[in-house]
């Protein structure tokens, strides 16, 4: 996918052109005299729509699906020949578009022009492969995912609230991804962190990002927050281990675009002591044999600008001051600063821990290694009440899947804007070999009101959705004019 814009849309030189001539414009002057569309060679999902015009001017696109629903692209800069790339379409559908010559400043008193239709492209296998089936509609209006398979690929994919696949782009390493306030995308490579654009252009490679993993926050003023690591190699034999033992541990850095560098502000190892046994969790260690210490798998900010760490290698939630220097408490785990009245209430190799506005913090609990005295594995969204005075954590709600869904590995639960919590449970256990990858929203009740189902012929422990996120609403700067609809039964069971 690292092509320049200049390069992949060499595709497009055989785009039929249709002649036509528009109303003219207020203040402009301005008519368009050709204009004509294409698939890109580089995405399925992508078409650009070329407008000349007999004088510069500012244009924009509208382009309607019944079912895919109504959209109007951002206005472009003034000019006499444009490329307006048209985004959030659906796979193997028909659209039809009409060009508008924009005439005030703000792009009032736009004429409408002429238009013509195209028809997206078929998903590039191994995404187009998959069967999905998607059930009630999302409050968000698009549902950002990262589809993983083991030694392949990975697809960042976006789904409409019908659960229609509209974006994607093809990574070497799908995990975390972020959105920029530019409107490009952030993710980790193996040892860097990659920019690109919504239209799938590479625009910036970070180098020395001191192996990102798992997570990406971008932080109220653009800067971003995430967990890199080290290795360290001594000789762990006074506790039982090899003389050479390798533990990955964890440190928090921060990437900031705007001066282009990173900085590490904080270091697990001058937070707890690697060597005591006391502070580690027994756990498996990696394929290269090394044992993740901390494995710090989120980062977010709580409402007092505290930062919120999930260490699923030491099953704690850790509350860090905003300076990164203090550890205000810990959250089970080693030296637990609060204990569960109801051991049920416990969370094992949690993902995703955030802290609400009243200070409550959800986790996507796991389940991996819950004891069968306190349920066995299963996987559910929690959310805990922390009683600083009492020193007491207890569950005030969560949601669990009927029939109960355990998810090893990966996963997310987030507390969305209106209330309801959109819940990923990312991977399924090994010996269910037909079973769906499944993210669902449910409202406060736990009731049900979308719901996304994935299938795949892979074997489960290659495949998984690792986080699923809401809080996207556009691609481009584009607008939506009608929403899509409802999906029909053909799309909502259909091999995208």
């Amino acid at each position: 996918m690292k092509k320049k814009l200049s390069s992949w849309l060499l595709g497009l030189l055989a785009a039929a052109a249709a002649l036509g001539a528009a109303p003219a414009a207020a203040d402009t002057g301005a008519a368009v005299v050709r204009h004509g569309s294409a698939v890109s060679a580089a995405n399925a999902l992508v078409v650009e729509v070329r407008v000349s015009l007999n004088r510069a001017a500012r244009v924009f696109v509208e382009y309607d699906n019944p079912q895919a629903g109504r959209y109007r692209t951002a206005l472009s800069e003034p000019g006499a020949a444009h490329l307006i790339p048209i985004v959030r379409l659906r796979p193997e559908t028909t659209y039809d578009y009409t060009v508008f010559v924009a005439g005030g400043a703000g792009g009032r008193d736009a004429a409408a022009g002429p238009g013509g239709s195209f028809t997206t492209g078929a998903l590039p296998p191994p995404l187009g492969d998959l069967r999905v089936q998607a059930t009630g509609r999302s409050s968000q209006p698009l549902i950002l995912s990262m589809y993983r398979r083991t030694g392949m690929p990975g697809d960042f994919v976006l789904w409409d609230a019908t659960g229609a696949p509209v974006w994607y782009h093809e990574a070497t390493m799908a995990g975390p991804i972020r959105q920029l306030a530019s409107g490009n995308f952030l993710y980790p490579g193996r040892r860097n962190l990659t920019e690109i654009t919504p239209l799938g252009e590479v625009v910036n490679v970070i180098g020395e990002a001191g192996t990102p993993h798992h997570e990406l926050t971008v932080l109220d003023d653009g800067r971003v927050i995430y967990p890199g690591r080290e290795v360290l190699i001594f000789d762990d034999s006074a506790n039982g281990g090899p003389e050479q033992a390798r533990f990955l541990v964890d440190n928090l850095r921060v990437y900031d675009p705007a001066a282009g560098r990173v900085e590490q502000v904080w270091d697990a190892k001058e937070a707890w002591d690697v060597r005591d046994p006391e502070q580690r969790i027994p756990g498996p260690t990696r394929d290269d044999g090394s044992f993740s210490w901390t494995h710090v798998n989120s980062v977010t900010v709580g409402p007092r600008g505290n930062v919120i760490l999930s260490a699923r290698g030491r099953d704690q939630v850790v509350s860090l001051s905003p300076d990164f220097r203090t550890i205000a408490w810990q959250l089970s785990g080693p030296d637990s600063d609060y204990e569960f009245p109801n051991p049920a209430d416990r969370f094992y190799g949690q993902h995703t821990a955030t802290q609400l506005a009243d200070g409550n913090i959800v986790v996507f609990d796991n389940g991996h290694g819950r004891p069968e005295a306190e349920g066995g594995p299963y996987s559910r969204a929690l959310e805990l009440r922390l009683d600083a005075a009492a020193g007491t954590a207890v569950k005030v709600w969560e949601y669990r899947h009927t029939p109960d869904v355990y998810s090893p590995r990966g996963g997310s639960a987030y507390r969305l804007s209106n209330g309801n919590t959109l819940v990923n449970f990312s991977t399924v256990e090994d010996h269910l070999t037909d079973a769906p990858l499944i993210a669902v929203e449910v409202d406060a009740a736990g009731a049900e009101v979308f719901r996304i189902e994935t299938f795949d012929a892979l074997p489960p422990a290659d495949r998984s959705h690792y986080r699923v996120y809401g809080g996207v609403t556009a691609i481009t700067g584009e607008t939506v004019l009608r929403p899509p609809a409802s999906q029909n039964h053909a799309l909502a069971n259909h091999r995208v």
